[in-house]
C-alpha cells in the first residue's frame, strides 16, 4: 500500500469500509462459497478463485490511486461493533463497462436484510460525488436480484439498460451525481 490509498477507511455508524487484511480471506471464502449467496452469479468460488478475488478488489486502491481522482476499491466491510467481517462494497470499473465507474457490494447471508449494504452505498455515493467529483456511478445487478434492485433504488440509481454479456442476463442502473 503507497500514497492516498494506504490507510483508506470510510467510517459510518455501523460500518468500516477498509482496506483488506489477510484475516478476511476465510470468512470471505465461506460467502463466497456459500449457493444462497452466489446464486446470482454463474457458480460458487473455490477458496483460489475467492483469493484472487479479493486481491482484485482490494487492488482497485492502488489502481484508482495511480489513473484518476482515486483512491477508490472495493473495500472490505467490516460491522464496528464486533469487528466481524461481512463481505465488500465500493467502487471499481467493470470490464463490461471500461467507461463507467460501478458500485457493487456482497455481503454475507447472515448480514442481509440489515440495511449494511444501503449504508455502504450511501457512504461510496458520497465519497463519489465529494471526494472522487464523478459525474455518475453505474450499478450492474441480475434481473433477478430483488435486493440488490432495491438497494440501489434506495440510493437513487434508475434503470438506464439491459444486456447481456458473456451469456449473463444483468442490469445496467446509472446514479448521476
Amino acid at each position: 500500500m503507497t500514497g492516498a490509498a494506504e490507510g483508506f477507511l470510510i467510517e459510518t455508524p455501523r460500518l468500516l469500509l477498509r482496506r483488506w487484511a489477510a484475516g478476511d480471506r476465510g470468512p470471505f471464502a465461506a460467502l463466497n462459497a456459500d449457493p444462497e449467496v452466489m446464486r446470482h452469479f454463474p457458480s460458487v468460488l473455490d477458496r483460489a478463485a475467492s483469493d484472487a478475488l479479493a486481491d482484485r478488489c482490494d487492488g482497485w486502491f492502488e489502481r484508482s490511486a495511480a489513473v484518476g481522482p482515486g483512491p477508490f476499491g472495493l473495500a472490505a466491510v467490516e460491522r464496528r461493533g464486533d469487528g466481524r467481517f461481512l463481505g465488500f462494497a465500493g467502487l471499481a470499473v467493470h470490464r463490461w463497462y471500461p467507461d463507467d465507474v460501478e458500485l457493487g457490494y456482497r455481503l454475507a447471508r447472515e448480514a442481509w436484510g440489515r440495511g449494511y449494504a444501503t449504508e455502504a452505498g450511501t457512504a461510496w455515493v458520497a465519497h463519489a460525488r465529494e471526494v472522487l467529483r464523478l459525474p455518475r456511478l453505474t450499478s450492474i445487478v441480475a434481473p433477478g436480484n430483488a435486493a440488490s434492485l432495491a438497494v440501489a433504488a434506495k440510493l437513487g440509481f434508475r434503470e438506464a439498460w439491459r444486456a447481456e454479456r458473456e451469456g449473463i442476463e444483468h442490469v445496467v442502473l446509472v446514479l448521476d451525481l
